[in-house]
């Protein structure tokens, strides 16, 4: 499928960070796409804080530099809700797209996008990490504070992902996109711990929300060429959002995705209703003022997070889950992300005593082949 419709305004480099391989392949790769260096990155980002849409207009600007922290870290789950024991890999941060239900608005303290061109040190951090998990499965993925393949043409960092963990067997490295940019990932040979996963939802909340971002039809397209590359594809219902025919619209999207792709080459189905802190709401009467879908029954939960009333929660979960087992998905594993006891149970009838259980649920996935 086609490279990413975003195109870039400028390009910025951290000085330090001008020597790494993969911040001279991205200035080959981005042409004549004007370029500066620069030493101190903040008098940029405050510049653009002072903007009318500092979050709009930072994504426009990439921004190359060193990863100076860990790279690997356990996803930040909320608490009081159950985690799935996933660790993310921060190589990116932020996202060209616009989706107006988008946390990062609210989480990132730089509008910039910004790419940890330091991979080198991203090598090394994963062999120790591995190293200290050797023999047991578990799952990490990039697209946590970012898209993961929305650059891809760019940055080609799928490549380099891949021909990484094809070789550690134990670890069940996930991509995470909204977007069709796959060529890179067509051209790379299948292995059955990398999994690329796709985040869908109804083709209004598509046209309405998420802004820059192909259509749900093109997202099942693509998941259908990688799966049948080889590689197992997922997918994640996040956040599900109400509305009226709302029921119609989720149960038409999974009868495409199962009819179209083969369940059994479906690693695991995600389910999160829409949550938000309070201050998002802040943010988005700012960036969106017509925007309707938080003007609904929400609660304030254990973690200070808005959700929809439990009952309103229940009934979207139990809509969709039936909708994927009438269609064939009744071997598909699948988990909710950031949900209580109560939900886990009301739903599907168990509840996970820790973490690792979850993981345990999805992994290994015997129904891969």
């Amino acid at each position: 499928m086609n490279e990413s419709g975003y195109s870039l305004h400028k390009i910025y480099i951290d000085k330090k960070s001008l020597h790494f391989p993969l911040a001279q392949r991205i200035i080959k790769n981005t042409g004549s796409i004007p370029k500066e260096t620069i030493e101190d990155p903040h008098l940029l980002i405050e510049d653009l804080k002072t903007g009318k849409d500092p979050i709009g207009e930072g994504k426009k600007y990439l921004f190359l530099t060193e990863q100076k922290g860990d790279f690997v870290k356990p996803c930040p789950c909320t608490p009081q809700y159950i985690g799935c024991n996933y660790f993310v890999i921060n190589s990116e941060l932020n996202c060209p797209l616009d989706c107006s239900y988008c946390i990062l608005q609210d989480y990132l303290s730089s509008p910039l996008i910004t790419i940890h061109v330091n991979l080198e040190d991203l090598w090394k951090e994963l062999d120790d990490f591995l190293q200290k998990r050797k023999g047991r499965p578990f799952r990490v993925g990039t697209g946590e504070l970012g898209d993961s393949l929305a650059l891809d043409h760019i940055t080609e960092s799928s490549k380099d992902f891949i021909r990484y963990f094809r070789r550690k067997k134990h670890a069940f490295f996930e991509l995470k996109t909204k977007t069709t940019n796959i060529n890179n990932i067509l051209s790379q040979e299948p292995a059955q711990n990398i999994i690329v996963s796709w985040s869908l939802n109804t083709p209004k909340i598509v046209r309405e929300q998420e802004r820059g971002a192909p259509p749900v039809e093109e997202r099942i397209g693509a998941a259908h060429q990688v799966a049948e590359k080889g590689f197992p594809v997922g997918f994640h219902f996040d956040p599900l959002i109400r509305y009226p025919g709302w029921k119609e619209d989720y149960k038409g999207v999974i009868e495409r995705l199962l009819h179209g792709i083969d369940p059994a080459r479906v690693a695991w189905i995600s389910l999160g209703s829409l949550r938000f802190s309070p201050h998002f709401k802040s943010i988005i009467k700012e960036r969106f003022p017509r925007e309707k879908i938080f003007h609904d029954e929400f609660i304030k939960g254990k973690d200070g997070k808005y959700r929809y009333f439990r009952p309103l929660r229940l009934e979207l979960y139990r809509e969709i889950l039936e909708s994927i087992r009438k269609n064939g998905g009744e071997a598909v594993p699948f988990y909710f992300c950031m949900e209580n006891k109560d939900v886990w149970q009301e739903v599907l009838g168990w509840v996970p005593r820790s973490e690792r259980e979850v993981e345990d649920s999805l992994l290994p996935r015997g129904n891969i082949k």
